[in-house]
């Protein structure tokens, strides 16, 4: 058994051209996203077969190519959502995430001029998964205020949902060392940016608030950014102090892989009671009944699969 191998091999992949187990999935050494992490990403999430708002998905993915000047990508937009598709019924998958990536690919020299490499793209789906514990869920999570600054959006732009992650690994190890999983990270005034993959909220005199620059504009975020219009909550994206987090009545994190996450612990001090919130519990609760609006869901086709074993 290959020890490198975890928690991929169960699904299904397209690369260079190609569906293929994830397992199989391999890019070259000499692919510079590899070498210096010039890659973008998007992932999106099949509950009960079928994409939960792909057009906002594809619409955040086009802008991070044009972003990253991905000008040799062979796949329009109408492609990439074929082979999202095509991945998830090869896979037979009625639940997942799925990733899909473009990476710089390799240059033609050893000069490394980044202008004359092919980009890369492919996407692997499996079953789903979320970034906290199901109990997690249900009682909240505990997590830290890193030390750790985060990359400011001036040398990388969040918006571009991207694996350049070294401020996120290090501020991890913060929590591992403190007994938390979770970090979220400030920015050099002190105001809250976000976590490794998710956004955070901060419920506070009745005003919910989530910071506005700094952060990948979360799809997930956004539905909770509309779902409390829905509520008549006053929901605010505005600078979020460190000191407005700490002191908050709810907290909860946000994710495409999981939904909402209460927390109820800061640096081990609980939020509220330690319990997650009433506004928390209706957003979550809201989010998941949302997944059954034809407006925000996508079926999958699930037939590809079955034409391509013919």
């Amino acid at each position: 058994m290959d020890k490198h191998n975890g928690y991929g091999n169960a699904g299904m992949g397209f690369i260079d051209g190609a569906y293929t187990p994830v397992s199989e999935m391999r890019i070259p050494v000499t692919d510079m996203g590899f070498q210096l992490g010039d890659m973008c990403y998007d992932a999106i999430h099949v509950h009960k077969g079928s994409f939960f708002r792909l057009k906002d998905h594809l619409d955040r993915w086009e802008n991070s190519i044009r972003e990253r000047r991905y000008t040799t990508l062979d796949f329009d937009r109408d492609q990439v959502a074929e082979i999202l598709n095509g991945c998830v019924a090869r896979g037979g998958l009625k639940d997942s995430m799925i990733t899909f990536v473009a990476t710089r690919g390799s240059p033609s020299t050893a000069h490394k001029d980044l202008r004359t490499c092919n980009n890369r793209f492919m996407v692997w789906a499996l079953p789903y998964y979320k970034v906290f514990s199901d109990e997690e869920e249900r009682t909240g999570s505990d997590i830290v205020i890193a030390d750790t600054i985060r990359i400011p959006p001036e040398s990388v732009d969040p918006r571009v949902k991207n694996f350049g992650r070294l401020d996120f690994v290090r501020a991890l190890f913060e929590a591992y060392d403190r007994d938390s999983k979770y970090a979220v990270l400030l920015d050099r005034e002190d105001n809250v940016t976000e976590g490794r993959g998710w956004n955070v909220f901060a419920l506070r005199g009745g005003v919910l608030m989530s910071p506005d620059s700094g952060v990948l504009e979360g799809i997930t975020r956004r539905t909770v950014v509309e779902l409390s219009e829905k509520l008549n909550i006053e929901c605010r994206l505005t600078k979020v102090p460190a000191t407005t987090l700490r002191d908050a009545d709810e907290v909860f994190i946000t994710s495409t892989a999981g939904g909402i996450m209460p927390v109820r612990s800061i640096d081990k001090k609980p939020v509220g009671d330690g319990a997650p919130g009433p506004v928390t519990t209706r957003l979550i609760d809201l989010y998941w009944k949302l997944h059954e609006d034809p407006a925000y869901s996508t079926p999958v086709r699930y037939d590809v699969a079955a034409a391509a074993a013919e």
